[in-house]
């Protein structure tokens, strides 16, 4: 009986979770790493997020306006900016193209106050190993 009762808790927690919040962990499926970071970034948690990353991401804005990010410390350094904004900020995938370990997003991002620019970012990630390994975003228009 108790083998059972730990068997139906087992069930019980795994149904409560989506799968992309395993992924990050459990999966090394390119597009479900790349669902997982993007449903930690828009619960704005940037440790489950950055836990979907390699420990060498390089992350490279293509129009050189910022600097590259290299490593979590400055990932979560970077992101810090989640904790707080308004709980309707997020990013919603408007396309996504995957070709074997490369994961391409256009977005559109949601919940940005009236006076600031709302951008619709195309990121480009590279999935190794379950991990983030590179992401890059182009320049827009």
């Amino acid at each position: 009986m108790l083998q059972f009762n730990r068997i139906i808790v087992v069930f019980a927690v795994c149904t409560l979770l989506p799968l992309s919040a395993l992924a990050c962990g459990k999966s090394s499926d390119p597009e479900q790493v790349v669902q997982a970071q993007l449903d930690a970034y828009n619960k704005h948690d940037v440790e489950a997020m950055a836990a979907c990353y390699a420990d060498d991401v390089t992350i490279v804005d293509l129009s050189g306006k910022r600097p590259p990010i290299k490593g979590i410390p400055a990932l979560k350094e970077t992101y810090a900016f989640l904790a707080k904004v308004p709980k309707t900020f997020a990013a919603k995938v408007v396309t996504r193209m995957v070709n074997g370990p490369i994961v391409i997003d256009r977005e559109h991002v949601i919940g940005v106050p009236e006076d600031k620019s709302k951008p619709d970012p195309i990121a480009v990630y590279e999935v190794r190993d379950g991990k983030i390994l590179n992401v890059w975003f182009p320049p827009s228009k």
